[in-house]
């Protein structure tokens, strides 16, 4: 059993970088373009809005299309949208606003395609669909934290 809600959102500025990888690479982009995006942002004196994110365009058992970002306040002056920045160059993007259905995943994030599945379950079981581009939210730092201490918000737009 999940526990899930449904959330109207406003959209939310970010700043990131979109990539196109094998599945088994992501932990090495989260490692490389997080810490990039965070440097970036405090030599700009742009402060963040909200944890770290990762929103996914597609993802597949052998290939992922992620967007990998940091939530702020308003868009990020000087930057390309994140359509026009070239792969892994960092972009203004957007969390989008509207109907979202939310969970709270708790422990590892090995167990994450575990608690979308019983998301789109609970998705469909309220009588809806869901949207594309689902995104999960870290809420603490695996550095900071004990695994099963982590907390990750799963993110999945309503179609």
């Amino acid at each position: 059993m999940i526990d899930a809600e449904i959330r109207e959102l406003t959209p939310t500025p970010a700043a990131a970088v979109r990539l196109k990888a094998r599945t088994s690479d992501l932990a090495g982009l989260f490692d490389e373009h997080l810490p990039n995006i965070a440097h970036r942002l405090g030599d700009m004196g742009v402060q963040p809005a909200g944890p770290p994110y990762a929103r996914y365009h597609e993802y597949g058992p052998e290939n992922v299309d992620v967007e990998i970002g940091i939530p702020v306040a308003s868009p990020v002056p000087n930057v390309p949208q994140l359509a026009d920045a070239a792969p892994g160059e960092m972009g203004s993007s957007e969390l989008p606003g509207g109907q979202v259905a939310i969970t709270v995943h708790g422990g590892s994030y090995d167990g994450l395609a575990a608690t979308y599945e019983q998301l789109h379950d609970w998705i469909h079981g309220q009588g809806h669909e869901e949207g594309p581009a689902p995104w999960e939210s870290y809420v603490n730092d695996p550095s900071e934290v004990e695994q099963a201490d982590l907390r990750t918000e799963v993110c999945w737009p309503l179609g």
